[in-house]
């Protein structure tokens, strides 16, 4: 009789976990989590960041300047690549490497000056 008894508050316990899960799962879905929220940058962080963007699109304008040159000198681009990895910046003294524009939305990294080759991620 303890068996049944103990299958009984088991199966019990059992549908309350499932039941306490499924109100979880129902509650949390019901509305967004205010913790995920997606807020422009104001004030001081948002002066660095636009700071941070303007230096990173001048690297932009000096790889594809670089790579224009390049190019008309009829370098290969591997050896362009090659270059521009071991090229620093003249303002600030950054390399030139694809870490130098690695803040900028992906649709402005789209390889600077080669309209063929992909975005870097």
């Amino acid at each position: 009789m303890s068996a049944r008894r103990h299958d009984t508050g088991r199966r019990r316990f059992l549908t309350g976990i499932a039941g306490g899960a499924g109100a979880v799962a129902l509650f949390a879905g019901a509305r967004p989590a205010a913790a995920f929220t997606v807020e422009p940058a104001s004030g001081a962080a948002g002066a660095v960041l636009d700071g941070v963007l303007a230096e990173q699109r001048r690297h932009l304008a000096f790889r594809a300047e670089v790579r224009a040159a390049m190019v008309a000198q009829g370098a290969t681009p591997d050896h362009i690549e090659q270059a521009l990895a071991l090229m620093d910046c003249p303002l600030c003294g950054a390399r030139l490497d694809g870490a130098s524009i690695s803040a900028l939305p992906a649709g402005e990294r789209a390889v600077d000056g080669d309209p063929d080759a992909p975005a870097r991620g």
